[in-house]
C-alpha cells in the first residue's frame, strides 16, 4: 500500500535495493560504539551516522564497477541515463541514511506533522526538498520501520531474531567492558533483561511508528498490528515468568 506514495518506479527501485544494502558490511557494533572507539570508520565520517555512512557507500561503490574492475561487476545501473543514475543514488543513499536510530523520533514527529497540516490523501504533501531533491518522506520513514520490525514479525521469527539482535549487543557490550568504554544500551548481559527489552522497544518505538504508519497504509491495520499485540502479550507473559522464578529461587535461598 505504500507505493502510492512514490512518484516513479525508480524511486521504488531505489528504496528496495536501499533495503538489501542497508546493511552492508555490518561490522556487529552500533554507531555509539565506533564513536566512542574513535574508530577509522568514525574519523572517515566525522561521527556522523557513521555505519549509515560506510553502508551507503559500500554499496554505491560495488554497484558502479566497470567491466574492466578485477572485482564483480555489479553495475545493475548500466542502461540507466546519467540524471536517472543520480536520482538513483541521491534516493538510495538517503534511504540508508534515514535507517539511524538517532533520526527515529525526529522522523516520526516530522511524518505526524505532514499528517496534521495536509491529511493523508494527497501523496504529493509527502515530499520534501533534499539537497535540492524532492524525496517521499513515506519511503524513508517505510524503510526505517522495515529495519526495525523483528518484533512485529510472526512466531518464532521475532524470539529468534530477538536472541539473534541480543547476542550481538553482549558481544558489544563486552569488548566495551573489555576497553573500558561506557557500555551501549542493552549491551551488558549482566544486568539487560530479555522481555524488558522488548517490552519497553515495543511499547515506545515498535507499536507507536507503526500504528503511525497505519494512518497512511491501513493494511498494517489488519496485518502488522495484531501481530505486534500478540508479540508484546508473549513478552508480558514472560516478563511474569521471570519473576515468578525470581520469586521461588528468592525463597529457596531462606
Amino acid at each position: 500500500g505504500g507505493d502510492k506514495f512514490s512518484s516513479s518506479p525508480l524511486e521504488l527501485f531505489s528504496l528496495l535495493l536501499a533495503a538489501v544494502c542497508h546493511d552492508m558490511g555490518h561490522p556487529g557494533r552500533n554507531n555509539s560504539f565506533e564513536v566512542n572507539s574513535h574508530s577509522e570508520l568514525s574519523v572517515i565520517y566525522n561521527d556522523s551516522s557513521v555505519l549509515e555512512n560506510m553502508h551507503a557507500a559500500r554499496a554505491c561503490r560495488l554497484l558502479t564497477r566497470q567491466p574492466g574492475d578485477a572485482d564483480l561487476n555489479a553495475d545493475i545501473l548500466a542502461g540507466l541515463q546519467k540524471t536517472q543514475k543520480e536520482a538513483f543514488r541521491a534516493n538510495f543513499t538517503k534511504a540508508i541514511l534515514c535507517t539511524d536510530m538517532s533520526q527515529h523520533f525526529a522522523k516520526v514527529a516530522q511524518l505526524k506533522s505532514k499528517i496534521s497540516h495536509f491529511g493523508t490523501s494527497d501523496p504529493l504533501k509527502f515530499y520534501v526538498n533534499s539537497d535540492g531533491r524532492s524525496m517521499s518522506v513515506v519511503l524513508q520513514y517505510m524503510l526505517h520501520l522495515a529495519d526495525i520490525s523483528n518484533p512485529a514479525k510472526p512466531a518464532p521469527i521475532f524470539v529468534e531474531w530477538t536472541d539473534r539482535c541480543l547476542n550481538e549487543f553482549f558481544a558489544q557490550g563486552d569488548a566495551e567492558k573489555e576497553a573500558y568504554m561506557p557500555v551501549s544500551p542493552m549491551c551488558d548481559r549482566d544486568v539487560t533483561v530479555k522481555s524488558d527489552s522488548q517490552l519497553g522497544f515495543i511499547k515506545f518505538i515498535v507499536r507507536p511508528s507503526f500504528v503511525l504508519l497505519s494512518d497512511l497504509v491501513p493494511r498494517a491495520v489488519d496485518e502488522i498490528l495484531p501481530i505486534l499485540e500478540n508479540n508484546l502479550r508473549y513478552w508480558e507473559d514472560q516478563k511474569l515468568k521471570e519473576e515468578e522464578e525470581e520469586e521461588e529461587e528468592e525463597e529457596g535461598r531462606h
